[in-house]
């Protein structure tokens, strides 16, 4: 086998290796979906332990792409570039591969951006929750049985109710 077919074979291989991470990372994503809207904190920590170890994956192997790209890298041309370059020199299937990752990192974004938005919204639920328990509810001023502007239920703690 030539360099260039062991190069073509082993870049395939490193885009098929991200590809699957990448649907293990949308099972995790929904799974995580799963258990924050049912407040699962088991199942939760469960997910956040097997994505970090997806995305650890992921992370080394940008940066093998990094270390592919700085030894290709000419010194005009920019990073996407190359690594573009790279790709067109290789059979059409790595271009086509790699565009698949490419699909599937831009859906894991769009789903991690879900859940973190259920993420933020389950912490303000939780958040005021705290604060009515407390009897620091923070709502605009009400008026009090007496006719006197009072700072809401911050006046009856939920002991006094």
């Amino acid at each position: 086998m030539t360099q260039t077919a062991l190069s073509q074979e082993t870049l395939l291989q490193h885009i098929g290796q991200d590809i699957s991470a990448c649907r293990n990372l949308l099972q995790l994503l929904e799974q995580e979906r799963d258990a924050l809207k049912a407040r699962d904190l088991t199942a939760l920590e469960d997910v956040i332990q097997n994505k970090s170890a997806n995305l650890l994956h992921l992370e080394q192997s940008a940066k093998q792409r990094s270390v592919w790209v700085a030894g290709q890298k000419q010194p005009k041309d920019s990073v996407e570039d190359t690594w573009l370059a790279l790709l067109r020199t290789c059979k059409p299937q790595v271009e086509q591969t790699w565009g698949e990752l490419k699909d599937l990192l831009r859906e894991c974004q769009e789903q991690n951006e879900i859940n973190g938005k259920l993420l933020a919204r389950n912490q303000q639920v939780f958040s005021r929750l705290l604060s009515i328990v407390r009897g620091q509810d923070e709502s605009g001023p009400l008026y009090t049985n007496k006719g006197g502007r009072g700072a809401g239920s911050s006046l009856q703690k939920l002991g006094e109710a």
